[in-house]
């Protein structure tokens, strides 16, 4: 019955760049990545809208906005680890998100919940709201995975699904005070659990318990999915190409969000595959990067659409193997276009 279908959206792949490498992928200040703007500019020529890009991830727990500091980003990384411990960016990060991209280019920008201080969130919004270009931003997103705080030891006990509410009503609302442009709404949720484990940590239980009303304007609702794992904790599966490449698997595995779609649809609210990739911990190599996984990718945003997701947004990150492309040398490898 082609009556119920809708045309796919021009931006239904849309993008995720880890907060830390944002500065790789989009350039320095005068200084655009010309392979980036390229890539983006030809994305919106042939489609007539480039990919809407959230910049967020781990790093976004650990980012800080100082107007003072001596340089765009400023990353402080542990040895043997790929994101960043703490991250510090002056308003050049909004200067560079203005200038280095495509005209139309929209961003969804996550704010530090992770270290439990307001001030941060709001010291974030002040330079948004006061440097960045109003057509540029689509979102804000508070915290990135808050589902896991507990593991990621970002919160300690009680953290659950209730405490989680009421701090995004209460920062929320002291944040919406700081928003000039009305049009700047909220993504909700960037949860990291898939459905079938989440128990009441979800979208549906983040609905009853009255956010997305208490907020106001609230323009997607998200979850976060990898469908392997390389992290070393991980209990999942072996990755093998052609396990990624089942079809069968694809349509199985993501039949578990026809409850958040429907959560998010019940408020108004579009539901986006808000950071997702092949295999979670950063991707594995030969099997992230290759033709095979471009063909997954194909696969998945297509039955996404047709479940409801509005979009998909691949994650990024300079040294990441299921990134699309590689914007900078990294470990004397030249930048990049990866299959994917």
């Amino acid at each position: 019955d082609t009556s119920k279908a809708s045309p796919l959206p021009r931006d239904l792949v849309a993008l995720s760049i880890e907060f830390c490498y944002i500065i790789d992928y989009l350039g320095e200040v005068g200084s655009p990545n010309d392979l980036s703007y390229n890539l983006l500019n030809n994305i919106e020529e042939i489609l007539g809208a480039p990919p809407v890009i959230r910049i967020g991830g781990d790093t976004g727990d650990a980012a800080q906005y100082n107007p003072h500091n001596n340089q765009t980003i400023t990353n402080v990384f542990k040895p043997n680890n790929l994101e960043a411990v703490n991250v510090t960016f002056n308003s050049g990060l909004f200067q560079v998100m203005n200038e280095n991209v495509p005209e139309n280019q929209t961003c969804i920008f996550t704010l530090n919940l992770g270290q439990d201080n307001v001030q941060y969130p709001l010291e974030e919004v002040k330079g948004v709201e006061a440097h960045l270009n109003e057509s540029k931003l689509y979102a804000y997103e508070l915290g990135n995975e808050p589902d896991i705080y507990e593991y990621t030891g970002h919160r300690t006990e009680p953290w659950n699904v209730q405490t989680y509410a009421q701090q995004q009503v209460d920062w929320l609302s002291q944040i919406k005070r700081e928003i000039n442009n009305t049009s700047h709404g909220f993504q909700l949720g960037a949860l990291a659990v898939d459905p079938v484990d989440q128990g009441n940590f979800s979208l549906a239980e983040i609905n009853s318990l009255g956010v997305p009303e208490i907020v106001g304007n609230v323009k997607s609702e998200s979850d976060h999915t990898y469908p392997y794992s390389n992290c070393p904790e991980a209990n999942t599966p072996s990755i093998s190409l052609h396990a990624l490449m089942s079809h069968l698997h694809t349509l199985e595995y993501f039949s578990q969000w026809t409850p958040s779609i429907a959560a998010a649809t019940s408020i108004n609210a579009s539901f986006v595959m808000g950071e997702t990739g092949s295999v979670s911990c950063h991707g594995a190599p030969n099997i992230s990067n290759t033709l095979g996984a471009a063909l997954w990718e194909m696969d998945y945003v297509l039955h996404a659409a047709t479940l409801g997701m509005r979009r998909v947004h691949f994650h990024n990150g300079s040294p990441f193997w299921y990134s699309m492309w590689q914007p900078v040398e990294v470990n004397g490898t030249a930048p990049r276009v990866w299959p994917t």
